[in-house]
């Protein structure tokens, strides 16, 4: 019997890395959402085939690490050339597991915003070459780089999830560049990613704890540590808009609060009965109108 209990807990404890090492390189890892993915749903794999003219190049980070982006520079026209000086840019930053692609069929309302709209990919999600995804905790570095690429401003960011993360922990940067910033959108934030994690696992009927927290534990001594979001939401300096479902199973609703509660100027647009990644959907009217009153806030002429 103490035999069979000794292979039962090796059986056990084998079992706990190779879940852990699988959550861990896929979390590293994310699928990618590419062209070949955007033809296999239907989607639009660029801002042409929605009738918009773009320019697509690429932001270098240096050590290999780059990320392709796409600028669409007279939104409201959808045709070339440069955006006038002092312009309202949106920058869309896509969450974890996507990539541009899945922010274009989002693009529509904000063509009516702003005169200047970038798409980018994170590092180690679509066409990014070089680099992992260290999930949020170090990306903001990267969007800095690419409004100091982009100049002046005013920006609007506009994140879902780990995008709206990661542009708060961009603007609560002690950094000439944040400052260019004028305004956050936030879709279904969460206020750490531990409990998004646990979420995502159990939406697909995997086991969360305590593989997560292994999880979490491993990527701690690799290096990717990461930030209170709600502390970064108190050292805000911009008005923040969040648009969370109240039947968000990923980045659960309390959070939602828990960072409007921190900012000093911020909102809560509820979505009753919205999940993760339909808020924006189930009631457009009074999304527009929730989102045009704020661009207005923000930047006076521009919605």
């Amino acid at each position: 019997m103490p035999g069979l209990l000794i292979l039962l807990a090796i059986a056990l404890a084998v079992t706990f890395v190779v879940l852990t090492t699988l959550i861990v390189t896929e979390a590293r890892r994310p699928p990618r959402h590419t062209a070949g993915y955007a033809l296999a749903r239907g989607l639009a794999c660029d801002p042409a085939e929605l009738g918009l003219a773009f320019d697509q190049w690429w932001l270098d980070l240096g050590r290999g690490v780059r990320l392709p982006v796409w600028e669409i520079a007279d939104a409201r026209r959808g045709g070339p050339g440069p955006a006038p000086a002092h312009s309202l840019t949106a920058i869309l930053v896509h969450g974890w597991g996507h990539s541009r692609i899945d922010m274009l069929p989002r693009i529509d309302l904000w063509r009516r915003i702003a005169d200047r709209i970038i798409l980018y990919d994170l590092r180690g999600h679509g066409d990014a070459e070089g680099g992992l995804s260290s999930l949020g905790a170090g990306e903001d570095d990267d969007l800095l780089a690419l409004i100091e690429r982009l100049g002046d401003g005013p920006f609007l960011l506009v994140g879902h999830s780990m995008g709206a993360v990661i542009a708060i922990h961009a603007e609560a940067r002690d950094d000439e560049r944040a400052r260019r910033i004028a305004g956050i959108v936030a879709y279904g934030p969460y206020a750490d990613f531990h409990t998004s994690i646990r979420g995502r696992l159990k939406s697909t009927g995997f086991p969360a704890r305590p593989l997560t927290d292994l999880a979490m534990l491993w990527l701690r001594l690799t290096g990717v540590r990461h930030r209170d979001a709600a502390h970064d939401a108190a050292a805000l300096r911009c008005p923040l808009l969040i648009i969370h479902g109240t039947e968000d199973a990923i980045a659960p609703f309390a959070h939602g609060e828990m960072l409007v509660d921190a900012a000093a100027d911020a909102a809560l647009h509820a979505v009753a009965g919205g999940g993760h990644l339909d808020a924006h959907l189930l009631d457009e009217r009074a999304h527009d109108e929730a989102v045009r009153a704020f661009a207005a806030r923000i930047a006076p002429g521009q919605s």
